[in-house]
């Protein structure tokens, strides 16, 4: 699953977390200036806390590498890269086709 994916429903999970603290503040106190209040809260804790660990957990850039480093391929050779990073080929011998490709 790519990165923007990830955060993507981390954003919508946080949405209707904060709206089921909306709606079950309102419906117990009766408060809806409290309601709100809650669901703005959940916003921006819960969310700002799944995106601050889904960038540590995915870690940056430049650390995200597929490398083909001195082989020997009698074939094809296909790297798929699912978000940001960086692929290398090197030293190698391929006599096929060389197809890279990254989403992200």
């Amino acid at each position: 699953m790519s990165t923007a994916r990830r955060r993507g429903l981390a954003a919508g999970g946080t949405v209707v977390a904060a709206a089921l603290a909306n709606v079950a503040t309102g419906m117990l106190t009766q408060n809806w200036t409290a309601a709100w209040w809650a669901f703005t809260g959940v916003v921006v804790l819960v969310g700002g806390a799944l995106q601050a660990w889904l960038t540590i957990a995915t870690g940056s850039e430049s650390s995200r590498t597929q490398q083909v480093d001195r082989t020997t391929v009698g074939g094809n050779v296909r790297q798929r890269l699912d978000g940001p990073g960086e692929q290398t080929v090197s030293g190698s011998q391929i006599s096929g086709d060389l197809n890279q490709e990254q989403n992200g």
